[in-house]
């Protein structure tokens, strides 16, 4: 491209009927100015541009850097989402274990509880059978060692020869009967057929 210095420098070879100097140097001034104009224009045109495709390229760079941080961000976010699922499962899992442990607990000291009662339970009729055994067999004892000092005392009464009949009533001294044992009373929790 021709510069405005180079325009004003033109020089033309002259002819026998060219033109007139003074126009073409008029005309060539006014091109000049012209073109000095446009050189101008056209050089902040190339600045304006330059710096516009400056801003592009920062602009670009920013969009990138954005994307880029928009794309970490929205990674993140669905790792931070993504972790906090886990950890809620993991919790709801752990929370699920701890009360399946603790139910089972439960469920083992009701057991042990059930075995200890049980076993109580045995022992308690197995005494009441031995103890109602023993008092069952304390009472003939004592109903054969009545009676055994009833026919003593009686025989000490009875005149020599004469025995009375066995169903009178006999009165020891004293005015006491003679015990039977008929009338001892076993109390009713120790009946055999009580499981209590």
């Amino acid at each position: 491209m021709l510069t405005p210095l180079e325009i004003h420098q033109k020089q033309f070879r002259k002819g026998a009927w060219g033109y007139k100097p003074e126009e073409v140097e008029d005309f060539l001034r006014q091109v000049s100015q012209a073109h000095e104009e446009l050189y101008k224009e056209n050089i902040l045109l190339k600045e304006q541009v330059a710096h516009t495709e400056e801003n592009l390229l920062r602009y670009r760079h920013l969009e990138e850097t954005l994307n880029n941080t928009l794309v970490l961000a929205q990674r993140t976010a669905e790792e931070v989402r993504l972790s906090a699922e886990r950890e809620a499962e993991l919790r709801v899992k752990e929370a699920r274990m701890q009360a399946e442990k603790i139910l089972e607990s439960a469920r083992a000291k009701k057991s042990e509880i059930e075995r200890e009662y049980e076993h109580m339970r045995n022992q308690a009729r197995q005494f009441r059978v031995q103890f109602r055994a023993m008092l069952t067999s304390q009472l003939e004892a004592f109903k054969e060692e009545a009676r055994d000092e009833a026919a003593v005392t009686l025989e000490a009464t009875i005149p020599p020869g004469k025995i009375p009949f066995l169903n009178q009533d006999v009165r020891l001294p004293g005015g006491h009967k003679p015990y039977s044992g008929e009338d001892v009373q076993v109390p009713s929790h120790f009946h055999e057929d009580s499981d209590d």
